[in-house]
């Protein structure tokens, strides 16, 4: 092959390679654009400019970023609502007494900022990412269910175990609850609702306190225990 030709092979593959590479960014910037991640507001902006200058991703998670000594903070505004998270935010230790979160004495703004923020992260579209784990790593099993946040809020380990981890007792092993009734009880999703919201009123002398629930977090709790089968 003559310089020349090498020359023009050389060009056209070039602009042939940047032809497809502005060709995926339109497409990425039209997916973002499409609904992939939420409109910035200003109290986004706010929010995420408090999350910074407090240094929250020294002890917290969003988005894989961030360290591990505090709870991940991605998906909070779906377990927790706003005005929880206002009180939490303000005073921790008021909000969740026992919390090892330092008051960071944030103003009106700061507060209102942070949860517009964790709002519009938990809306972020993150096509399924990070993936469910497998219950044993190399398995090719079914995929176990991940406890919602108001099941270790609620101190629900304390009395239950599932696959082993939390107390076992003076509560039923929940592991396979969403397969197999326990004493009698149904394990469908009215029965487990009006169980949660008032155990002794379904089985008398029941040892389950009445553990106040929000309907979301209610509802969450069964979705779990159905799934555990």
């Amino acid at each position: 092959m003559t310089e020349k030709a090498l020359r023009t092979t050389f060009l056209l593959g070039s602009l042939l390679f940047l032809v497809l590479l502005l060709a995926m960014t339109r497409d990425s910037l039209r997916q973002v654009q499409g609904g992939r991640t939420p409109a910035v507001t200003a109290e986004v902006a706010a929010g995420k400019e408090v999350w910074s200058r407090r240094n929250c991703n020294d002890c917290h998670t969003i988005l894989g970023i961030g360290g591990y000594y505090a709870p991940d903070l991605t998906k909070v505004a779906d377990h927790r609502d706003a005005e929880w998270l206002r009180r939490f935010l303000a005073d921790p230790a008021a909000a969740k007494p026992g919390t090892t979160m330092p008051d960071q004495r944030l103003v009106e703004a700061d507060v209102t900022g942070l949860v517009a923020f964790f709002d519009w992260v938990r809306r972020i579209d993150t096509n399924g990412w990070p993936p469910q784990p497998l219950a044993q790593l190399g398995s090719a099993g079914p995929v176990r269910p991940t406890a919602p946040a108001a099941y270790q809020n609620k101190g629900c380990s304390g009395c239950h175990a599932v696959d082993g981890r939390g107390a076992s007792g003076p509560g039923p092993d929940l592991s396979h609850i969403g397969a197999t009734p326990y004493a009698g009880l149904a394990n469908d999703s009215a029965s487990l609702v009006r169980f949660l919201d008032d155990p002794a009123a379904v089985k008398h002398g029941a040892l389950m306190p009445k553990i106040p629930l929000t309907p979301g977090e209610r509802d969450g709790l069964v979705h779990y225990l159905l799934a555990l089968k």
